[in-house]
């Protein structure tokens, strides 16, 4: 397996959207927060904004993504501080505990330092957040809040 910088080219763009569109949307459930509640449009520029901060992908030896983060520069509506958030993180289930996901976290924090931005990660399921929270935690990330929900 190998990590790499998705450039803006068609290609990567329609290599990452499939990915998160065929294995993301049917797995990730919240409610009314699902991405079965898929906005095309809404999403597909969402990815934009991200590959052309930084998106990255894990690829098997065939060239398969197993993985990606997309990277955006943000800052909190109190303050003109940026940082470095995820659009997204995910990697297909049979290849979770398999370093994947530590590999897309690595190249992130990379990313953030070389950019002397801090990075923020979220966690947005409902599947098992406190096991997920923990490999961050794990991988060298902190904890600095959580999402709480009603209503999903």
């Amino acid at each position: 397996m190998h990590i790499r910088q998705l450039t803006t080219s068609e290609e990567d763009f329609k290599k990452v959207v499939d990915f998160l569109i065929e294995n993301f949307v049917p797995e990730h459930k919240m409610g009314k927060l699902s991405a079965s509640n898929l906005n095309l449009k809404k999403a597909l520029g969402w990815v934009i904004f991200n590959i052309k901060e930084a998106a990255f992908v894990v690829e098997d030896n065939d060239g398969k993504v197993v993985g990606s983060i997309g990277l955006n520069r943000t800052s909190p509506w109190y303050s003109d501080a940026e940082y470095i958030a995820d659009g997204w993180l995910y990697v297909l289930q049979e290849y979770r505990k398999s370093g994947v996901a530590g590999m897309l976290i690595d190249k992130a924090k990379e990313f953030a330092e070389e950019k002397k931005l801090p990075l923020i990660i979220g966690i947005f399921s409902k599947e098992d957040p406190i096991a997920k929270a923990d490999i961050m935690n794990k991988l060298g990330l902190i904890t600095v809040g959580g999402l709480f929900a009603a209503g999903v």
